[in-house]
């Protein structure tokens, strides 16, 4: 008997194959699995196509990031996880799939680790791995054995060989499988804060800070602009009938910095957020959707939900003493910026906190700055996977379902916040 092995060369399904695999994909695709999300369909279509042409080349990180996602040629790979980030949602979502479709003509899998899809056909149980292997039955997926004349070496595997490969192959398989449940299950701490939010049935709800905003009526704002210029000491005598409210559609730069970091992150998970005003909602009309808040004194809703916390927010006993945030376990922790408008702002503070309804265990999230700077190193603090790292150290087992307070400082030189700093957490039941 002589023994031969399979050699790795690239080879495309036939067509016959390619089109059993359209089919396939064309029902994954309209599934309750996969319907949900715009971004998996787009994502394992590509992946699917490109694989089916041969152009195994083209499926890498970089160039799914840049294709799929819009990332620029050069983006760094190490600190922007989306691709990852959606590989792995695509497997749990084809994991579900075929969890009920357990008859499907074909499977197609996402293998841990890459961005190459491999094909399985159920009638014959062959593989047609799209990292260009030479496919085989279930028959084949050992050394071949087949008769030889007389003027070829023979080789016999004796008892030990085949219980070693054997077991090769079941501790390769074990391997795999292990793999695959590590990328399934696994969750980052990033992933753990969101975590209540991404599992609620209703669409989060990204709720704005109110912006006091007024104008000049018709007449006076026709008397200003006639003026040629205003010297100070010049008044403008105005009647209380001049100043009109105008629509609260105005947030500041910070707060659309925020904005943007939090639909992010929240679109990186499925989820498209509602965006409302401060006061354009009703607590009975929200019901099942978690609501996302930023501000702090200009945000009713966060006025309301963090007071009584351990880090609340403090106007001050006068219009004379500037807002600070205050630790009630502790008197003589206080926080307060030492400059404010119009003087350079150096410094700003901010409070993340997620609570949950004692009734109905809803999640609560309000990303609190002293000052607008704040409001945006709150919103980019929920975003990142490198905070949340050092969250994670700081916290108890089980923190992720756990109400909690984050205390958080950063330097501004002119406009621009540094990277906020931790100054303390807080967790309770």
């Amino acid at each position: 008997m002589t023994v031969t092995v399979a050699h790795a060369v690239p080879r495309k399904p036939t067509e016959e194959r390619a089109a059993v695999i359209r089919t396939q994909l064309a029902a994954i695709l309209v599934s309750d699995s996969f319907s949900s999300s715009k971004r998996c369909q787009d994502f394992l279509e590509f992946v699917v196509e490109h694989a089916l042409a041969g152009d195994y080349e083209s499926l890498t990180e970089r160039f799914l990031g840049v294709e799929l996602f819009g990332r620029a040629v050069d983006y760094e790979t190490a600190t922007d996880s989306i691709v990852r980030v959606r590989a792995n949602d695509v497997r749990r979502r084809l994991a579900q799939y075929y969890s009920s479709n357990r008859s499907a003509p074909a499977r197609i899998d996402l293998i841990a680790g890459g961005y190459i899809p491999e094909f399985h056909w159920s009638s014959d149980d062959v593989v047609e791995p799209a990292m260009g292997f030479t496919a085989m039955s279930s028959a084949t997926m050992r050394p071949e054995v087949r008769a030889v004349t007389d003027a070829e070496p023979r080789v016999e595997l004796g008892t030990r060989a085949r219980t070693l490969l054997g077991g090769g192959a079941v501790a390769a398989a074990i391997l795999v499988a292990a793999l695959m449940g590590w990328t399934r299950f696994h969750r980052s701490n990033l992933d753990r804060f969101w975590q209540p939010v991404i599992e609620a049935p209703g669409a989060p709800v990204l709720n704005l800070p109110t912006t006091d905003t007024i104008q000049l009526a018709l007449d006076p704002m026709r008397t200003l602009n006639s003026l040629n210029q205003l010297k100070p000491g010049d008044t403008l005598n105005l009647r209380h009938e001049d100043v009109i409210g105008y629509h609260d559609w105005h947030v500041s730069m910070p707060v659309l910095q925020a904005t943007l970091s939090v639909s992010l992150a929240l679109e990186r998970r499925d989820k498209v957020p509602l965006v409302r005003i401060g006061t354009d909602m009703r607590r009975d009309e929200l019901r099942g959707h978690p609501i996302i808040a930023i501000g702090s004194f200009s945000n009713p809703w966060i006025e309301q939900s963090v007071s009584g916390l351990r880090f609340t927010f403090d106007r001050g006993d006068s219009d004379r003493e500037p807002p600070r945030i205050r630790d009630a376990q502790n008197p003589n922790r206080v926080w307060s910026l030492p400059h404010t408008y119009p003087e350079p702002q150096t410094k700003d503070y901010a409070i993340v906190t997620r609570t949950f309804d004692p009734v109905t265990h809803e999640p609560f999230v309000s990303l609190a700055g002293l000052h607008s700077f704040g409001n945006q190193i709150a919103g980019e603090f929920v975003a990142q996977e490198s905070s949340w790292n050092e969250v994670a150290r700081r916290a108890p087992a089980g923190w992720e379902k756990m109400n909690m307070q984050i205390l958080l400082e950063t330097n501004i030189v002119g406009t621009t916040p540094s990277s906020p700093r931790i100054v303390d957490v807080y967790f309770w039941k």
